[in-house]
């Protein structure tokens, strides 16, 4: 599926958890199959605690993943570095 140059786009009218589930279960119909990677930012419908390496999923979003047998790795949240220029 990497190379399939397929996009799929969906407006909903929220990113609450039930938008955020089902439009991923409708992804998946749309494109016939299921990554074995999804890769989410950071939203609360899909992670309940941000962290860097260790990442809570919401429980439901947990069952979606189960359910499709893909495995969900967020992204990592953004963190402030200071670069010290001479």
């Amino acid at each position: 599926m990497g190379a399939s140059n397929y996009t799929y786009a969906e407006a909903t009218y929220s990113q609450k958890l039930e938008d955020w589930v089902m439009s991923h279960a409708r992804c998946f119909e749309f494109l016939d199959g299921v990554p074995e990677l999804v890769i989410p930012d950071n939203l609360k419908s899909a992670v309940t605690k941000p962290c860097r390496y260790e990442p809570d999923l919401n429980p439901t979003y947990q069952q979606l993943a189960t359910h499709y047998n893909t495995v969900i790795i967020p992204a990592r949240p953004f963190a402030f570095g200071f670069v010290r220029v001479r």
